[in-house]
């Protein structure tokens, strides 16, 4: 997410200076990390239930699946999403809107 505020420090400068605030730029980055992260989530999850639908097949085991494990594992990642992505939303929140302007694409 730091590679993302410093790739897109013109866009955020483009947002502060027709009126976005700290909380808007924030908001918008942290959203977006959290939705990757769960997102992210949700793809090894489904991973976890192929692998595991395999290996019953071939075990003749009974595996079953908890939808507890999936919400944790879902939440666990949109919190590490989170976690992760405070420090890049407060340095992108915290820019300057001319020196965001004047930052080289």
């Amino acid at each position: 997410m730091l590679a993302v505020v410093t790739e897109r420090t013109y866009e955020i400068g483009i947002r502060k200076a027709v009126g976005a605030r700290r909380a808007d730029i924030m908001r918008q980055f942290l959203i977006e990390s959290s939705l990757l992260s769960a997102s992210g989530g949700f793809l090894g999850v489904a991973l976890a239930w192929l692998l595991t639908l395999l290996v019953r097949a071939i075990s003749l085991c009974p595996w079953p699946v908890p939808p507890s494990a999936i919400v944790i594992g879902v939440g666990v990642t949109a919190m590490v999403g989170l976690f992760f992505g405070v420090y890049p939303a407060k340095r992108a929140a915290q820019l300057d809107p001319i020196h965001a302007l004047r930052w080289e694409r």
